[in-house]
């Protein structure tokens, strides 16, 4: 009895092998040999990954299977701010350092991290109570608006992910990124020109270049006296991308000599170094935020879609307590001449608790 309880355990499992070849030697301690030799360990241990079992097969054949300890489930307890919310869709805030969805880009699935990651797709989906599609993303070190619609919205032949996504290319989207460096490049005080635009080609991940265009106005800065002041080299600089290049923001800001703070990719190393050690810079944050994000009207959204999302408390943070003079300089420009008030009280958030089984 014992014998056929296993064999039909294997046979399961390996689905693959000949009925012929699953002889089994079943002893009482769950120790059994294959006898036959088609089965590597690698493959074995590959095709037994995943189940109530871990197994071992030495160099005799003989496989061994033991039990493996049943982990708690993870429950995560967070909350999900909802900037504006309607029929067809939903702007939540998107925290920094949290990834919109799991993907190979992530890498969060392969990290072995104590806390799992619970990305904002999941969050959303239970603050809401209903499944959600992500019409665009965020970097994982950004933040800001992210645009999401409900599922349902999609199954009734709206298909509301489709329409949002094409007028997402035209949409306009005004991020806030802190750089280093006070705004002078080559002779020329960047803070002196307003808007101004970048068009400089981009290569995406095939190494095609592609135009890319990108609005930018330096809001303030500051100088460090070239070190004799004990303060960081640092602006504030609003961006409106009209392309949707591969990190293009970040990528003409650094052509600018002036990268994101926080840029792993296209930053300053040194830089990001000192301001995770001396200024409290969280790991894996990019100093970038979605401000605004405005779309017009569609079907899908017949009023269009004007929305704000205030300042993320790090960066809210990082400029009070290092640049306290450039916040009161930019809070005024932006709010006389780009209507702009990054002390917009903030929404009400919507808790959510998620377990998870890892």
């Amino acid at each position: 009895m014992e014998q056929s309880i296993f064999t039909f355990v294997v046979s399961s499992l390996f689905g693959d092998i000949p009925k012929r070849k699953e002889g089994l030697l079943v002893s009482s301690s769950m120790s059994f040999s294959v006898l036959s030799k088609t089965r590597t360990a690698a493959t074995l241990k590959r095709q037994l990954a995943g189940h109530t079992t871990a197994a071992t097969l030495s160099t005799s054949g003989e496989l061994n299977l033991a039990k493996r300890q049943k982990k708690e489930p993870f429950v995560f307890n967070g909350t999900v701010t909802i900037l504006d919310q309607a029929e067809h869709y939903l702007v939540v805030d998107k925290p920094p350092t949290v990834v919109c969805h799991h993907s190979d880009w992530s890498g969060s699935r392969s990290k072995k991290k104590v806390i799992p990651e619970v990305p904002m797709l999941q969050r959303t989906r239970e603050a809401v109570q209903e499944r959600v599609n992500l019409v665009h993303r965020l970097d994982r070190g950004a933040s800001g608006c992210l645009l999401l619609t409900l599922a349902k919205s999609d199954q009734d032949d709206i298909d509301a992910t489709s329409i949002l996504q094409q007028a997402m290319t035209e949409a306009n989207k005004t991020y806030i990124a802190l750089v280093r460096g006070e705004g002078l490049v080559n002779g020329r005080d960047l803070k002196k020109e307003g808007w101004f635009e970048v068009n400089r080609p981009i290569k995406d991940e095939s190494g095609n270049m592609n135009n890319a265009t990108t609005l930018f106005r330096f809001i303030a800065g500051q100088d460090n006296d070239s070190g004799r002041l004990d303060r960081p080299r640092a602006s504030v600089v609003l961006c409106q991308p009209k392309t949707g290049r591969w990190h293009q923001i970040r990528r003409h800001l650094n052509g600018l000599s002036h990268p994101i703070i926080g840029d792993s990719s296209h930053g300053n190393s040194k830089t990001n170094r000192e301001w995770r050690s001396k200024h409290g810079l969280a790991p894996e944050r990019t100093c970038l935020h979605l401000l605004k994000l405005q779309l017009k009207k569609t079907k899908v959204c017949p009023s269009g879609i004007d929305v704000f999302c205030p300042l993320a408390g790090d960066m809210m943070t990082l400029l009070e307590d290092h640049l306290p003079d450039v916040l009161e300089e930019t809070q005024r420009i932006l709010r006389e001449e780009e209507g702009i008030d990054l002390q917009t009280k903030v929404p009400e958030s919507n808790d959510v608790s998620i377990q998870l089984t890892v």
